[in-house]
């Protein structure tokens, strides 16, 4: 073999080796170009009638619920169905003012993001928005965003209005809650899994690829790695990004460029238990991501819903694991990168939740649980209709019909 290699016209070994270099970056690019393949046809069974409301704002060919009683159109919205309609459920909550620190174009990149995601995988998934106590005075979301058509996602906005939000536990008198908003979002998800997230967010080249790869399972929590939000350097870590107001596609896809493996072949690591030692790792940007499947989901019955802003994520997975033994896959090949904002809630610390009486080694011990009581989480225990909570699904308002 040696004697062929070196037989060999310089040239020829130069040509080969260009060759393999190509052939090495088309397999890295694979995730920068839309796959020609036809759309999929909907899987028989699925019920479309349920997927989007009468609202007037959904586009002349969208097809409707078959009811014409409100009450009945807002249930079918409403409904999460007995069986996922979609692989993915992706709910973060929000509202249309100011209250985050100039966020309104980090959510636009956010929901464009998600609909590159969707395009790019060709996955079904919703963007399942929860729009809490919504500024009175102000345009509402589904108002203020663009939200494009696309054949595999779904958007559907759950409005919580402030009759409900001025029945909860407030701590700071702050005028949206994260946890409580995301547990609504956990109630009515229709995906098979639900990722809650926040609306800095976007999806890393990661993601893209773990959605491929179909690479999460059933009785698992996932969270992952970002760097400390604190960072607003000039020069920003790899997992902190900045964008400017609507971006093109390829910027916003081209933000987050954290590849690990060959598309399609995304491996999870082994799952790591959560210890004294390592929560604070684990835990300390869990609000950015953490995913199950939607049952999994109801067994710590979603995020404890004290009130307030802070901990709680981190809280939840050690509640998952040690209390319920759900076992936790923490991953440093970073799923969403945060776009950089200044932390507006640490201005305002009265409105952060009080751990100095959370024993940590009771928790581990299964000697103390902090756990929603049944049928005290997510709204179960609030008539909806009768005070007036909203919900709107449709398809997105441009796009191939």
């Amino acid at each position: 073999m040696q004697t062929l290699i070196k037989d060999r016209p310089r040239w020829h070994l130069l040509f080969m080796a260009f060759l393999s270099s190509v052939a090495l970056l088309l397999t890295l690019n694979h995730l920068s170009s839309f796959d020609p393949s036809p759309l999929p046809s909907i899987a028989p069974g699925q019920n479309l009638s349920i997927l989007l409301s009468n609202a007037e704002f959904d586009c002349n060919a969208c097809e409707k619920p078959n009811v014409t009683e409100p009450k009945l159109a807002w249930e079918a919205c409403l409904d999460r169905g007995s069986a996922p309609e979609y692989y993915m459920s992706i709910v973060i909550v929000t509202r249309s003012d100011d209250y985050a620190g100039d966020q309104r174009h980090r959510l636009q990149n956010m929901i464009d993001s998600t609909y590159i995601l969707a395009m790019r995988t060709r996955t079904r998934m919703e963007l399942l928005i929860v729009e809490w106590n919504p500024a009175i005075g102000r345009q509402r979301i589904k108002d203020i965003f663009r939200f494009r058509r696309s054949e595999y996602l779904v958007y559907r906005i759950i409005s919580v209005p402030k009759k409900i939000h001025d029945t909860r536990p407030n701590i700071g008198n702050i005028p949206l809650h994260d946890y409580e908003g995301k547990n609504v979002g956990i109630r009515f998800a229709r995906g098979e899994f639900i990722l809650c997230t926040n609306q800095d967010n976007i999806w890393s080249w990661n993601m893209h690829n773990a959605v491929a790869s179909k690479s999460f399972v059933p009785n698992m929590f996932y969270s992952q790695y970002q760097d400390r939000h604190d960072n607003h350097a000039d020069h920003l870590p790899k997992t902190l990004v900045r964008l400017p107001s609507f971006p093109n596609d390829e910027k916003v896809f081209n933000a987050c460029p954290i590849n690990a493996f060959g598309y399609g072949q995304f491996v999870m690591p082994t799952p790591e238990p959560i210890t004294m030692d390592n929560f604070f790792k684990i835990g300390q940007h869990a609000g950015d991501f953490i995913l199950g499947h939607r049952d999994t989901w109801r067994i710590p019955r979603g995020f404890r819903e004290a009130g307030g802003t802070a901990w709680i994520d981190m809280e939840f997975l050690m509640t998952a694991q040690w209390t319920f033994d759900i076992p936790i896959t923490f991953t440093y090949n970073t799923l969403s990168c945060h776009q950089d904002h200044a932390n507006v809630w640490e201005n305002n610390p009265g409105a952060q939740n009080d751990n100095t009486k959370v024993d940590l080694s009771k928790m581990q011990a299964k000697e103390d649980k902090y756990v929603n009581e049944r049928g005290e989480w997510g709204l179960y225990n609030v008539n909806i209709w009768e005070m007036g909570l909203e919900c709107a699904a449709f398809r997105g308002g441009s796009g191939v019909l």
